[in-house]
């Protein structure tokens, strides 16, 4: 900064016993204005005139007053830049005196010490102060030039040095802040904001430094994966800010449950994973994870509701189930999924054989995404008959699964690969739209229509452009939406009812028919059949199955049946394998079946004889 380019601080003390020295600081400091004379100078020599330097002058008789002074100046906020001081001030403190308690009154005082050397040698004031870059020594007798000078050069002077003072502070202020930003940038970074735990970035560098420790001490160690059990039911029966509330609960938890030498992290969006170091035997964990179940499952309030939540947990030890941290956390999650597929709640060691599990899986869901490019899939169908006529009605479309080099593969081995890889959404889509398109090949072929139902995947029909991409099917492939049914589970429609009965109404509006699968399995209630836009219950084969032996299934299949017509629904039954559960649905007014006893799902020529031939006046047989 340049030294004219801010306004200095002017201000003056002078410090002396005799009043005269005052008057003549004054006069060369802050002299009286030149009056007329000087103006008319300027005038006629046409010189411009630059004004003198003026200082704002206080004064004090003794070293005392002078404290006062500069006290009061700086509690006012206005200090002094300089003091002119006499080294003689009888009787009270000389200057030396007065200098020490000036200094320590304000520290940023410049000082110009007026002096003969008639009373101290320069060697015995060195004794008493510091000959800084504070304090210039002013000779006597000195006249007003060196005043002027030594009075501009000081305070600007103490003006720079208040200057780069406060500069120096805001940039510590700056790197302060900067520090404060990056520490925060770092915490987020590394720490989950909602539970406040570490996160997965920050549990590779942590779980490798246990890792260090425990072959420093020739321990072993144990990461514990965590997944919630069904959580998704909370955030979609009570909405996201329960679930967080829930997820905060837990965290907390978890936390208190373990050591002060345990770290516990949040891994994944319901998963979390704690490290326990320190072990002798693998044994040892079985505790904790006991411990970390019960307090997981331990009731909290949220939202108004006293709710609950399981766990499954999975355990990986070092150095038996991996030798670094990716290892031992892949074989831990391995364990955890494994607990999930066996039954939730419960806790289970890694074994080799969940490794072998996990690539095949990944094997199957690589074959999926081939399968879905080059076409290995077929759909078979399932006739739907009209118990009271014995005329195919409609056709359920099951896919099957033809893979090359394995032949056959059953859909309860490749359905829930692709659920949980998100394959099923595409792979749904491709049943749908072949489904239509056979649909009105068999019209083609002469025909007659006939109902055709498609399966609707839970994680599809929450896709937010399900309908978009059910009109656009419908729109391509021709087919009137009258003769097409799909069937959503009890327990999909269960899950987020408002937003569930908005997609059902506006699937409605296309035309297309609506069943309840499965029926009978789920939790729906009547007040919730009521709003439900369906047209279809569908009993499940489970019920069915043991008609003629369970009297409680003929009994529930009876009320099934009994409630869908007091709804108007249509009523169809799955499973029938025989001709005593086939004149039970009869005797009861089921109005539709399908299952063994007619025919299993056949290939779509199969099928278009099967159509054929039930158009007579009898019921097939197997």
């Amino acid at each position: 900064m340049s030294p004219l380019s801010v306004v200095p601080n002017r201000r003056i003390l002078i410090i002396d016993d005799t009043p005269a020295i005052h008057q003549d600081f004054r006069k060369i400091l802050s002299p009286e204005d030149e009056g007329l004379l000087g103006n008319t100078e300027a005038v006629l020599l046409g010189a411009s005139r630059r004004p003198h330097q003026h200082f704002e002058l206080d004064s004090a008789y003794q070293g005392e007053e002078a404290v006062e002074l500069v006290k009061r100046a700086q509690a006012e906020g206005r200090p002094y830049a300089l003091a002119f001081i006499d080294m003689r001030m009888p009787p009270g403190w000389d200057g030396l005196q007065t200098i020490e308690h000036l200094w320590k009154t304000d520290p940023q005082l410049q000082i110009a010490l007026c002096t003969a050397f008639s009373d101290y040698s320069w060697e015995a004031m060195a004794e008493r102060i510091e000959f800084g870059d504070q304090l210039l020594i002013l000779k006597k007798p000195f006249d007003s030039l060196e005043i002027r000078q030594m009075a501009s050069a000081l305070t600007w002077k103490w003006q720079l040095a208040q200057d780069a003072a406060s500069k120096m502070r805001n940039l510590e202020q700056t790197i302060e802040e900067r520090v404060q930003e990056l520490l925060s940038v770092s915490h987020l970074l590394h720490y989950d904001v909602l539970t406040g735990l570490p996160n997965s970035t920050l549990l590779g560098d942590r779980l490798t430094q246990h890792l260090s420790q425990s072959r420093r001490h020739d321990r072993q160690l144990a990461v514990m994966f965590i997944g919630l059990d069904r959580f998704k039911r909370i955030n979609n029966a009570l909405g996201h800010p329960a679930g967080d509330e829930m997820l905060k609960l837990v965290a907390r938890s978890l936390a208190t449950t373990v050591r002060e030498t345990d770290s516990v992290f949040r891994y994944g969006s319901d998963e979390f994973v704690v490290i326990i170091g320190d072990i002798l035997h693998p044994q040892q964990t079985r505790g904790v994870a006991k411990k970390l179940l019960a307090t997981i499952n331990t009731p909290h309030s949220v939202a108004g509701h006293d709710l609950t939540v399981t766990a499954s947990l999975g355990i990986s030890i070092y150095p038996y189930d991996g030798a670094d941290a990716v290892t031992l956390i892949k074989n831990a999650e391995t364990a955890m999924r494994n607990v999930k597929d066996s039954g939730p709640n419960n806790f289970s060691f890694f074994i080799d054989d969940m490794n072998l599990r996990a690539r095949q899986q990944q094997t199957l869901e690589t074959g999926l995404r081939l399968a879905l490019q080059r076409e290995e899939f077929v759909l078979h169908y399932q006739p739907k008959l009209d118990l009271a006529r014995g005329t195919v009605v409609g056709a359920e479309a099951l896919v099957r699964w033809n893979r090359p080099g394995h032949g056959w593969v059953f859909p309860s081995d490749f359905i829930p690969v692709a659920e949980d890889s998100g394959l099923i959404v595409a792979l749904s889509q491709w049943v749908l739209r072949r489904a239509c398109l056979q649909s009105q090949a068999w019209q083609a072929q002469g025909l007659p229509p006939i109902c055709m139902s498609v399966n609707v995947s839970a994680i599809d029909f929450r896709q937010p452009d399900y309908v978009e991409r059910l009109t656009r099917t419908l729109a391509e492939t021709g087919l009137d939406p009258k003769l097409l049914e799909l069937e959503i589970t009890e327990s999909v429609l269960m899950q987020n009812v408002d937003a569930t009965i908005a997609t059902l109404h506006a699937i409605k509006q296309l035309g297309v028919r609506l069943a309840i699968d499965d029926f009978g399995t789920g939790y729906s209630s009547l007040s919730y059949l009521q709003k439900f836009p369906v047209d279809v219950l569908k009993i499940d084969q489970s019920f069915v199955r043991d008609l003629g032996t369970d009297s409680n299934d003929a009994k529930l299949v009876s009320s099934i049946i009994d409630l869908g017509k007091s709804l108007n629904l249509s009523i169809i039954a799955e499973g029938i394998e025989t001709a005593e559960q086939l004149d039970f649905l009869k005797r009861h007014h089921c109005e539709e079946g399908q299952g063994f006893y007619f025919s299993k799902a056949v290939e779509p020529e199969v099928f278009a004889r099967f159509l054929t031939d039930s158009q007579g006046p009898h019921l097939p047989h197997p």
